[in-house]
């Protein structure tokens, strides 16, 4: 996964957003102990929704699995408290909300079903659940690594590849050397024409970004004369991967105000 180390948080700044200092020095040492309080393999920020009263600061953890990643929000940088699992319905009610975060998590807002018996009473959700479907909905349609950084061994199960040396400079300005860190990939004869002699079963595990519909909804720049590689969300602002080829080092994070781009499709 794009799991940012706290030390290479200043590439974000080539993007045009970090952390203060005071950010930085909290963060640091609350994620050290959270780490440690939840018995966690290791924590990260996964990002900052920018909230109209308060902001929320959000967390990752990582455990056995990969993909069963633990979720938490704090708004102090020193407390957190772990975001709720959410079932389909949630999942699809959350989406459906499109004004800006409060900064409240038990802010109830009440979502409009498409079925006439639901419209006399609506269902509600709360703005905890819908961060929990914010970090969800990202994760499924943005999150970034480069191609090669994981593989799956012979028992198909997942793993970082240990020999995974950063991409080469003549692959590393393309869209084909980066996947969405998602399950559920499914290789199809397009994917294996993009690659080419370049295909490879054990790595190509993940959708490239490269087939993400429409054209254009990723902005790759190569900045500091090449050495690092910034791609950009259009579907979701804020939302920054980085890479640097050498030293191999690469994350993301997000930093906007939890709205989905809803006119992506007229963009371009």
């Amino acid at each position: 996964m794009s799991f940012l180390n706290f030390d290479d948080i200043h590439y974000f700044s080539l993007a045009g957003f970090t952390l203060n200092a005071e950010e930085r020095a909290a963060l640091s040492s609350s994620l050290v102990l959270l780490r440690q309080h939840e018995r966690l393999s290791s924590t990260s920020l996964w990002g900052k929704v920018l909230g109209i009263q308060k902001d929320y600061f959000v967390a990752q953890g990582i455990t056995d699995d990969l993909f069963a990643r633990k979720y938490f929000y704090s708004m102090d940088m020193v407390n957190w408290l772990q975001l709720p699992q959410l079932a389909p319905p949630e999942l699809m009610r959350s989406e459906n909300i499109l004004s800006r975060f409060l900064g409240d998590p038990s802010f109830e807002y009440a979502v409009t079903e498409t079925t006439p018996e639901d419209a006399e009473k609506p269902p509600v959700i709360n703005e905890e659940k819908r961060l929990a479907g914010l970090v969800a909905l990202i994760n499924h349609e943005a999150q970034v690594v480069p191609r090669g950084a994981y593989y799956r061994d012979a028992l198909h199960e997942l793993k970082s590849n240990p020999s995974f040396q950063g991409l080469p400079g003549s692959d590393a300005g393309f869209l084909t050397s980066y996947q969405h860190f998602r399950p559920g990939f499914k290789l199809d004869l397009k994917t294996v024409k993009d690659l080419g002699a370049n295909y490879d079963e054990s790595i190509d595990i993940f959708d490239p970004i490269s087939k993400d519909q429409p054209n254009g909804v990723w902005s790759l720049q190569q900045e500091q004369g090449g050495e690092v590689i910034l791609l950009r969300s259009l579907l979701w602002p804020g939302y920054t991967f980085f890479h640097t080829p050498t030293p191999s080092k690469f994350g993301s994070m997000y930093c906007g105000n939890g709205q989905k781009n809803a006119n992506i499709g007229f963009m371009l």
